[in-house]
C-alpha cells in the first residue's frame, strides 16, 4: 500500500503540473554543497526573482521607484535588505496588485486566519513543488518517506461536502485523521486503538493537537509507544519545549519541529540532530533585529512568480541560531520559533500587555502536570474568562496560585473555569487568547 501510495501522489503532483521527484533529487544533491555555493544560487534566484516582479508586478514596481530602487542597483545582499518590506495588510488589501501580467499557472493558498482575516496568495506550481519537495527532504532525514501511513492531527470541515473531501484525500495520502476539534477521551481511546491496529510510521500535525492525543493516552493509561511512532512532526503552531518534552516521553519518538506559512512556502526544517536547517534553494529568510534581542521574520518565496511574495513579514520572532550543525549540512540554521513579532493584548479598558504574557504565566503549570491546556476569551459583557483543561494535578492549589498569578499579570479580575475541552480556530489550531469582536 505505502508504494502504492507513493506512485500515485507524485503521479498526481505531475498531472497538476508539479514535477516534484525532479526537483526532490536537486534538493538532497544541494543540500550537500558548500554553503557559498548554496548561497550564490539563493542570489542568483533573488535576482531574477526581482526582475520580474520589477517588470511585472505593478505594487513592487511603483514602491521600489518611489525608493529609488531598480534590479540594476541590486548589487550585494545589503541592497536587499533595503527592500521595503510587504505586509498581511498588503496581501489582503491589495492582491490584485501583486498578481504579475506574466503570471505562471498556479493554485491559491489560504491562511488559516488564526491571527485575524484569512489571506489567499496565487502561488505557482513551481513554489508548490519546492514546498512539498522541501517537506519530503525533511521526512527523509528522519526515514520517512511519501506513502507511509501516518497519523494526521488537523482540522475537519464541519459540512458534509468539505468531510468528504477531507476522507477522499486522507485515503489518498495514507493518513488516518483525528480531528483537531475533536479530541475528547472517548475519540482519543478509540484513536489508539486503531493506531495501534494500523501502525503509523509517524505523526504529523498541530503540536497542541497531538499534546491533547497525548494527555489524553496517559490520563488513561494507555500505552502511547504501542502506536509505534517513528517520529512525531509538527507544523503550523510554535511547539513549546513542554509540549516536545511530553510528545517525546509519552510516545517514545523524535519530535521534530517545521516550520513556514502557507503565504511563502516551507522555511525551515529540523534535522537529525535537531537543529532547524533553512531550505535557502527555495526561499529567503531576512531576520531583523528585535529591541529583545531576538529577530523577526521576513520570507520571500524564490519560485512563486505568479503572485511574489518578496521580504513578506509573516510576524514571527525567532531566538538565536545555533552555531553549526552535526549533521554536516551546510544549509543555514533558524533559531527557535518564539512567538508573534507585534502580537499584544488589548485588554479591557485599554492596556495593552504582551501576546506571550499567557505562556509565560502557564508555562511552569503546563509542565508541572497541573494544567494541559488554557484559553482566555473576552465576554460580551467585557469580563475575561479564563478556560482550563484541568492536568492529573490539578487541585484547590493549583487553582489558587493560578488564580492569584494571572490576577497579578493581567491587573485585573479573571473568572476561572474548568472545561473538557478547549475552543479551536476554524482549521483547529489552538490560540490562548480570543478577543472579543469590536466594531
Amino acid at each position: 500500500m505505502s508504494a502504492l501510495a507513493r506512485w500515485s501522489y507524485y503521479a498526481a503532483q505531475a498531472l497538476r503540473g508539479e514535477r516534484i521527484r525532479p526537483t526532490l533529487a536537486a534538493l538532497e544533491a544541494s543540500q550537500r554543497w558548500p554553503l557559498e555555493r548554496l548561497l550564490d544560487l539563493q542570489w542568483q534566484r533573488q535576482l531574477a526573482l526581482t526582475r520580474h516582479a520589477f517588470e511585472t508586478v505593478p505594487l513592487y514596481r511603483e514602491r521600489w521607484s518611489a525608493a529609488g530602487f531598480t534590479p540594476d542597483a541590486l548589487r550585494t545582499r545589503d541592497d536587499w535588505e533595503k527592500l521595503p518590506a510587504l505586509g498581511k495588510e498588503d496581501l489582503r488589501e491589495r492582491a490584485g496588485r501583486l498578481l504579475s501580467s506574466r503570471a505562471p499557472a498556479g493554485l491559491k493558498a489560504t491562511t488559516s486566519g488564526s491571527s485575524g482575516t484569512p489571506i489567499a496568495v496565487l502561488r505557482s506550481h513551481a513554489s508548490w513543488t519546492h514546498a512539498h519537495a522541501n517537506v519530503i527532504r525533511g521526512w527523509h532525514w528522519h526515514g520517512l518517506e511519501v506513502g507511509d501511513p501516518y497519523a494526521y492531527f488537523w482540522g475537519l470541515a464541519l459540512d458534509p461536502s468539505g468531510r468528504r473531501q477531507a476522507a477522499a484525500r486522507d485515503w489518498f495520502f495514507h493518513r488516518r485523521r483525528l480531528s483537531a476539534f475533536d479530541v475528547t477521551p472517548e475519540r482519543a481511546r478509540e484513536f489508539h486503538a486503531r493506531m495501534v491496529r494500523w501502525r503509523p510510521r509517524f505523526g504529523f500535525g498541530y503540536p497542541s493537537a497531538v499534546t491533547s492525543f497525548a494527555d489524553e493516552v496517559e490520563a488513561q493509561k494507555l500505552d502511547g509507544r504501542a502506536v509505534g511512532f517513528r517520529a512525531i512532526v509538527t507544523t503550523a503552531e510554535v511547539l513549546r519545549a513542554e509540549q516536545r518534552e511530553r510528545l517525546a516521553r509519552i510516545f517514545g519518538a523524535r519530535v521534530v519541529d517545521s516550520y513556514g506559512c502557507a503565504e511563502a512556502g516551507v522555511a525551515g526544517f529540523e534535522c537529525e540532530s535537531g537543529s532547524m536547517h533553512v531550505p535557502v534553494e527555495s526561499v529567503v529568510v531576512d531576520l531583523v533585529p528585535a529591541p529583545d534581542g531576538r529577530h523577526e521574520v521576513l520570507l520571500t518565496d524564490l519560485f512563486n512568480w505568479s503572485a511574489p511574495v518578496i521580504r513578506y513579514r509573516v510576524g514571527d520572532l525567532v531566538g538565536p541560531a545555533p552555531g553549526g550543525c552535526a549533521c554536516g549540512r551546510a544549509l543555514p540554521l533558524l533559531g527557535p520559533i518564539e512567538g508573534r513579532a507585534g502580537d499584544f493584548i488589548t485588554l479591557p479598558g485599554g492596556r495593552v500587555i504582551s501576546g506571550l504574557l499567557p505562556y509565560y504565566i502557564f508555562r511552569p503549570h503546563a509542565k508541572g502536570g497541573a494544567i494541559r491546556e488554557y484559553q482566555f476569551a473576552e465576554l460580551e459583557n467585557g469580563a475575561i474568562e479564563l478556560r482550563v483543561l484541568p492536568g492529573e494535578r490539578w487541585d484547590d492549589g493549583a487553582r489558587a496560585t493560578i488564580e492569584r498569578e494571572v490576577t497579578a499579570g493581567l491587573g485585573l479580575p479573571v473568572t476561572l473555569r474548568v472545561v473538557e475541552r478547549i475552543e479551536r480556530s476554524a482549521r483547529g489550531k489552538y490560540r490562548d487568547w480570543i478577543p472579543r469582536v469590536r466594531p
